[in-house]
């Protein structure tokens, strides 16, 4: 049986940050046109908390919509002088910005609805004045949300513009809908066309999509539908890649899971964020996590670029930290004569890979930076866990993770991504809960203590460079900074604390290597 969706009465639609918008144009050019994703989900009962709302009106719009914004004192915009689209924005103090987009029809309404990309997009809800809201459905758009589908406005509206196949995915995820037989079959036809659009847009909708509640559904949908192998060819070619104990699944569907316990700590860290992936915290993780919780999210907060945060590039992480896998791959046999599957170096690998498809992606520099160290380093924390056992990891070993893993300055705390990313890498491999886990979860306490600690956050090298080669009669060169190195390990693990015992530490390491 398919669900019902109550059809709610017209007069009854609203947005009221945007009335001052709407009622300027009406007295300028009526009738205007809401279009888009405003009318699907007023349809679905979203009525709340519009902060865009697409417009459709007959041409010329520039001149109106400077107009409508000189009025109202909005920003304004001319978006495509060719195609007569503009926008006006208002611009909050306290709260989100409000953007309105307003576009000329192409030809009449129905033909401008035809051009769109899928039925429940394709409604429009009619203004004029003195006259309730209309809806018009040439399309059957709202026949497919009472079905839950996703379906092409016509057998052209793909290769029209064939990033509309990501666009599919993510509407699938977002609204919780299933794509229609007949569109799936176009999607697979369109996939190798994806590639004729920039590589932006495949980044922007690649965002949005590993930015749902469920980004590892939607790489396995990406996947069925042939769309990853043009995408990503380096994730698509590990679907069926085997793995030996502890991992219970191929190296794709691990990815899957990884990408999965990934968006749960996002949202678990950022619980405002419209994604709730549904996944509760393990018990004993959230424990764990809980006194970091609010210095967590504000570091996954940190905004890379425009929109992206550290927070959403762990779903990345993800993505791209077993990459390198299927070209590591070997077998050896064990001492019971028992095949066993190895990847040696494909840290090293996936690193190079995640950086090149960032790269390629057009993503920041830092951004794809961070997705090269994430990759590399993502077997750190369970290596440091392994060697200490129960919690025990030494300052002088966190210190160096964190070192190591920094990719903006020796302040930088690129670890923390790493370590949630392990975090979601050890849940996905099956293993049971139990005492390795608590295990692990204490050397994660460990690891956010030392990160956190203030006084680690005040740390500062005992002696600097010059005043070391000053006291030592040192030449400026690589020795330098070996021999603060070690007096800043040596600080950090207590074994010096002052300048008189940093240098003669120093001194120490010079006869150790007779010099």
């Amino acid at each position: 049986m398919q669900p019902s969706l109550a059809y709610p009465p017209i007069e009854d639609w609203t947005a009221p940050e945007f009335a001052p918008v709407v009622s300027a144009l009406l007295a300028e050019r009526a009738p205007i046109y809401v279009v888009g994703g405003a009318v699907r989900d007023y349809l679905l009962g979203h009525t709340s908390g519009i902060a865009d709302l697409d417009l459709g009106l007959a041409g010329p719009v520039l001149p109106v919509a400077r107009s409508v914004a000189d009025l109202l004192g909005w920003a304004y915009y001319p978006l495509d002088a060719e195609r007569d689209v503009a926008r006006i924005v208002l611009v909050g103090d306290d709260a989100p910005n409000l953007v309105c987009d307003l576009a000329a029809l192409r030809g009449d309404l129905a033909t401008d609805l035809g051009l769109r990309d899928f039925t429940v997009n394709a409604m429009a809800l009619e203004l004029a004045p003195n006259s309730p809201p209309r809806l018009v459905d040439p399309r059957g758009g709202f026949n497919d949300l009472a079905a839950q589908q996703i379906r092409a406005v016509s057998n052209t509206s793909l290769t029209a513009d064939p990033i509309r196949a990501l666009r599919a995915v993510r509407f699938a995820g977002q609204l919780g809908f299933v794509i229609a037989d007949e569109t799936v079959t176009q999607l697979r036809e369109v996939g190798q066309e994806v590639l004729a659009t920039s590589p932006e847009r495949h980044r922007d909708e690649l965002w949005k999509i590993f930015s749902l509640s469920h980004p590892g559904d939607a790489l396995e949908q990406l996947q069925q539908l042939g769309l990853l192998a043009h995408l990503l060819p380096e994730v698509a070619q590990l679907d069926g890649v085997a793995q030996s104990a502890p991992h219970r699944w191929d190296v794709f569907r691990h990815t899957v899971g990884v990408m999965e316990y990934a968006a749960a700590l996002r949202d678990w860290l950022a619980p405002d964020q419209a994604a709730d992936s549904g996944i509760e915290l393990e018990p004993a993780l959230a424990e764990t996590l809980a006194p970091w919780r609010a210095r967590l999210a504000e570091h996954m907060g940190e905004e890379l670029a425009q929109g992206r945060t550290r927070s959403n590039l762990l779903i990345w992480h993800g993505l791209f930290h077993d990459t390198g896998k299927p070209s590591c791959a070997s077998q050896e046999f064990d001492e019971n004569g028992r095949t066993r599957i190895r990847f040696l170096g494909h840290q090293e690998v996936s690193a190079r890979l995640a950086e090149e498809r960032a790269t390629s992606l057009h993503f920041s520099r830092r951004e794809a930076q961070i997705m090269g160290t994430a990759a590399a380093a993502h077997m750190r924390p369970h290596q440091l866990l392994d060697a200490f056992g129960d919690g025990a990891i030494s300052r002088r070993a966190a210190y160096r993770f964190f070192r190591d893993t920094a990719t903006g300055g020796r302040d930088d705390q690129t670890g923390l991504d790493v370590l949630l990313l392990a975090l979601a890498d050890y849940q996905a491999t099956g293993i049971e809960r139990g005492e390795a886990w608590r295990r692990y979860l204490a050397g994660v306490s460990t690891l956010l203590d030392f990160a956190f600690a203030p006084t680690t956050k005040a740390m500062r090298p005992l002696i600097d460079g010059r005043s070391l080669m000053g006291a030592l009669k040192l030449s400026p060169g690589p020795l330098v900074g070996d021999l603060l190195e070690a007096i800043i390990e040596a600080q950090v693990a207590g074994e010096v604390s002052n300048e008189a015992e940093a240098l003669a530490l120093a001194a120490t390491l010079l006869h150790a290597e007779g010099r």
